[in-house]
């Protein structure tokens, strides 16, 4: 199902209020199981920064090994690191009886990604523009992830309504799925 141009809109614009930990934000996502498949239609809106990315990567850094990505192996990646995180997050939810709270949770998650997917996009051009060297490029990512492990921490506490630790934990568990897939993409 593909969401209407003002369920797109009005969703980024929750993602963007989660940013400033406004829990009034969950108000913006249509918090329903049709929303919930909808959702995954972020991937669509992040796909741009995965093809500049991924597949069409950055100058690396000096001294840095090149990866060629693999297309095929990357479009799976791609694909698996938006449907096996909402899998795990739903026996997590389970397990700490957050279940009522989980279809809104995995809406907030999947829309924040397409928002978090937009500077990275304006940033990885201005790296294959050559605006920015490949050091500088890797210097930002660091803020960046950080700023997405505290985001990721925000939506859990306040869509889900996890407790500080748990929501920690679920950003591991998130950045620990993305690590798993990069490194078997990575593979020869």
């Amino acid at each position: 199902m593909i969401p209407s141009g003002q369920e797109i809109s009005s969703s980024l614009q929750g993602a963007w209020q989660l940013i400033f930990l406004d829990p009034n934000a969950m108000d913006h996502f249509t918090v329903t199981i049709d929303g919930f498949w909808r959702s995954f239609f972020a991937a669509v809106v992040a796909l741009p920064y995965f093809l500049v990315a991924i597949i069409w990567p950055a100058p690396a850094p000096e001294g840095a090994p090149l990866w060629e990505p693999n297309a095929v192996l990357a479009t799976l990646g791609y694909i698996l690191s938006w449907i096996i995180f909402p899998i795990v997050a739903a026996f997590v939810a389970r397990q700490f009886e957050l279940t009522q709270r989980y279809i809104g949770y995995i809406i907030a998650f999947n829309w924040s990604g397409a928002l978090v997917a937009q500077p990275l996009l304006v940033m990885e051009f201005m790296g294959h523009a050559g605006l920015i060297g490949a050091n500088t490029l890797g210097a930002l990512h660091m803020p960046i992830f950080v700023f997405v492990l505290f985001y990721g921490w925000a939506i859990a506490r306040i869509a889900l309504g996890a407790s500080t630790w748990l929501a920690a934990g679920l950003i591991f568990i998130a950045k620990m799925i993305d690590m798993v897939i990069v490194a078997l993409m990575m593979q020869p």
